[in-house]
């Protein structure tokens, strides 16, 4: 019987991979991502698992999701009627995937990203036979401008940092929408030239981008969430990031393993006016990095405690 310690073997005796895809609104940009899968090799170990977080839509338009892909047995299409956002969601498809389908590899995936290493699987085993890990980041390349969106960062954000975060966001939207040209500017600048060597080699210890995470055997086996605690949207990568440090589990940042990343495809598609589209990224950001925040001085205060 399964207990959530070892994970299910594909036909051929090789570990179960589930991709679990965040689906919301448009699902052509879903499709785009399950067809890119549904190519890879190794289909025998692959599963996948659409969660589907259109809370809005009525049943019978939720059931079109599910009709879609009923042909496929390897498809599971597992609504959500919760509106607890990207790490809730997450977590719906994460726990469905390690614990009825017995995963031992569970990939987290925006579904504006596909998949074209053809042997994407075996990249993986390769790579946790050289270098084992708990949570793995990819090279992810953004579709629009080539831009490596991993390592997001290479180090926590400090207490002082977080703070400054909460505060800044909270000054942005109490100005909006005055503020949106500065905002606008900041944000741009922050796109610029990389350097190869940077993204280009294998890095421990990172802050890993959310678009796509692997999350190892060595996670899913301890692990019964993917993310805690939850977040609407954004700084996820910093709460998972300071957690797994917590734990003394290691995120490495692997250039061999590669996905492109449509970059905001499907906020694009929910807000298409730029303003309203960028006050929500503000008002989530600063939500979360409240929560991190929160984390922090809590530990703070549990260490307190101990020293006296």
């Amino acid at each position: 019987m399964f207990d959530g310690t070892e994970g299910m073997m594909g036909e051929t005796g090789m570990d179960t991979v589930s991709f679990v895809i965040l689906h919301y609104k448009d699902r052509a940009i879903t499709d785009k991502c399950i067809q890119s899968i549904l190519k890879l090799e190794n289909q025998e170990q692959i599963q996948i698992v659409i969660v589907d977080n259109d809370i809005h839509k009525d049943k019978n338009s939720r059931k079109e999701l599910a009709d879609f892909y009923k042909g496929n047995s390897r498809i599971h299409v597992l609504p959500v009627y919760e509106n607890g956002g990207f790490s809730h969601a997450n977590n719906k498809g994460y726990a469905y995937a390690r614990e009825q389908l017995q995963s031992s590899w569970i990939i987290a995936a925006n579904n504006d990203i596909t998949f074209e290493q053809k042997d994407f699987i075996k990249r993986l085993e390769k790579s946790r036979q050289k270098h084992p890990c708990h949570v793995m980041g990819p090279d992810i390349v953004r579709l629009c401008d080539g831009i490596h969106q991993n390592p997001m960062d290479t180090r926590l954000r400090t207490e002082k940092e977080a703070a400054y975060t909460v505060r800044m966001n909270h000054l942005a939207l109490t100005l909006y929408p005055f503020s949106f040209p500065l905002v606008s500017k900041m944000l741009a600048e922050g796109s610029q030239e990389q350097d190869a060597d940077f993204y280009g080699s294998m890095q421990e210890d990172i802050i890993p981008c959310g678009a796509c995470l692997i999350f190892t055997p060595d996670f899913v086996k301890s692990e019964s969430l993917a993310f805690t605690p939850e977040t609407q949207f954004f700084y996820e990568e910093y709460i998972l990031a300071y957690r797994c440090r917590k734990k003394g589990f290691s995120i490495l940042y692997e250039p061999s393993v590669k996905v492109i990343h449509d970059s905001a495809a499907a906020t694009k598609a929910t807000y298409k006016d730029r303003k309203k589209r960028l006050r929500f990224m503000m008002e989530q950001t600063e939500k979360a990095a409240k929560i991190y925040l929160e984390m922090i001085l809590e530990d703070g205060k549990c260490t307190e405690k101990q020293k006296k």
